[in-house]
């Protein structure tokens, strides 16, 4: 029989051992109230939502104080890093993966608590046995979440159970557990319910209570939130956010007569009113010049086609170049698939000219232009006017090069979050 009493004193404990060696985090699970799930099912372990830490008083009682100060840390980075909110279009499991190896390195490395290594039988959607464990690689240290998914989904590596419950909240899932469509990845039934927009409030919310345990803190911060807290001061945005953002900008309000206006319907007079289809109209256009490798094209391509499941009807154009243009495709809603087998073809030098005069030519003018470049090309950058321009700089990151016109963004795979901005 498990002792309450016994599992309450030592969450006491490791909380008040936060509050005097490591005062930020201390403060944020002050601001995060414990909440013991156990009799509810769902919860084996530990889990958090963005306003309570939920536990499992049965794995609680098996961990000691330094172990429970890292699965109470664990919860309050899930919500400082919005790993509810950046998965968007990727496999939850995987994601769910890349996002403890992230956090458990980032506590490692700081020396906070200490990570629990004893296996907690589990039963997942077939019935069969696994084990929950923290994960941990030293390759993915100082790795964001995105750049270790991706590499999890190249190596195809074995999908395990992570050592907390990931919950999918907002448009991902809208309360329910951390699997495919409406069932969990370990099979259990959440009955936590969070709207996008409650999703949207928690993020505020949180953001203030880092920044309040960064001043209560006195200075006296562990690494993995200092960097958080100088992104909120001075923020940075990766390039898949930026480029998100951008595509969602684009979306075409057209005007069309199929639904004539109420309010003048009955006086004759028909005027057109807004239809909403959320038709996106992009013309990509990728440096393939030495610089960049087939696998950095790929990535790009695939964050794109991603987020383009996400909408209703979309256009799509896609280029490559060096010198000159390879492989002008364009691709729909009905043709999505094959944008994940389009070519990318080039390796000369380059030349910014070459696509902009196919697009000239050619009459495209797209909503937005995305260029994907190594940020050095031989001459021009190409006419400031002719269209909104989203520049997704490579190499470029090293030395902070930064074009004439448009917004930009430092693609760093490893890294995935850099500078970013805009040019008049």
């Amino acid at each position: 029989m498990i002792n309450k009493n016994a599992v309450t004193k030592k969450i006491s404990q490791a909380r008040l051992k936060l509050l005097f060696s490591q005062p930020s985090f201390g403060t944020l699970t002050i601001k995060l109230p414990l909440v013991d799930a156990t009799d509810a099912g769902w919860c084996k372990t530990a889990a958090v939502d963005g306003r309570n830490i939920y536990y499992n008083r049965d794995f609680f009682a098996d961990l000691d104080v330094e172990e429970i100060v890292f699965v109470l840390c664990h919860e309050v980075l899930h919500v400082a890093l919005d790993h509810f909110g950046r998965r968007t279009h990727r496999d939850p499991e995987w994601w769910n993966m890349a996002n403890d190896y992230v956090i458990n390195g980032m506590l490692t490395t700081d020396k906070i608590g200490k990570m629990p290594t004893k296996k907690v039988p589990d039963i997942d959607n077939d019935g069969k046995a696994n084990q929950r464990v923290g994960l941990y690689d030293e390759r993915y240290l100082k790795w964001t979440s995105e750049a270790v998914y991706d590499d999890l989904e190249k190596r195809k590596v074995t999908k395990q159970l992570t050592l907390d419950f990931h919950m999918e909240m907002g448009k991902d899932g809208a309360g329910k557990g951390g699997g495919n469509g409406n069932q969990p990845v370990d099979g259990d039934s959440n009955p936590i319910k969070i709207s996008e927009e409650d999703l949207k409030k928690i993020r505020d919310e949180f953001k203030n209570k880092v920044l309040q345990a960064a001043q209560a803190s006195a200075g006296k911060m562990p690494a993995s939130l200092q960097r958080l807290v100088d992104d909120l001061v001075e923020p940075k945005i990766s390039w898949r956010d930026l480029l998100q953002q951008n595509i969602q900008s684009c979306i075409t309000d057209d005007f069309t007569f199929m639904r004539p206006n109420r309010k003048h319907m009955y006086s004759g007079i028909f005027l057109p009113v807004l239809d909403k289809d959320e038709t996106i109209d992009v013309a990509i256009s990728i440096d393939m010049s030495g610089s960049i490798s087939d696998s950095m094209a790929k990535d790009f391509l695939s964050e794109v086609y991603g987020m383009m499941s996400c909408y209703n009807d979309f256009t799509i154009s896609i280029i490559c170049f060096d010198t000159q243009v390879y492989n002008y495709q364009v691709f729909t809603k009905e043709t999505a698939e094959d944008l994940l087998d389009y070519q990318c073809k080039g390796g000369g030098g380059t030349d910014f000219s070459a696509f902009w005069n196919f697009w000239i030519e050619n009459e495209i003018e797209p909503k937005k232009a995305v260029v994907f470049t190594d940020g050095y090309p031989y001459g021009s950058w190409g006419p400031e006017h002719y269209c909104d321009t989203l520049w997704v700089i490579t190499e470029g990151h090293k030395t902070r090069v930064k074009p004439p016109f448009g917004e930009y963004a430092y693609y760093d795979h490893d890294n995935g979050v850099a500078e970013m901005g805009a040019v008049a």
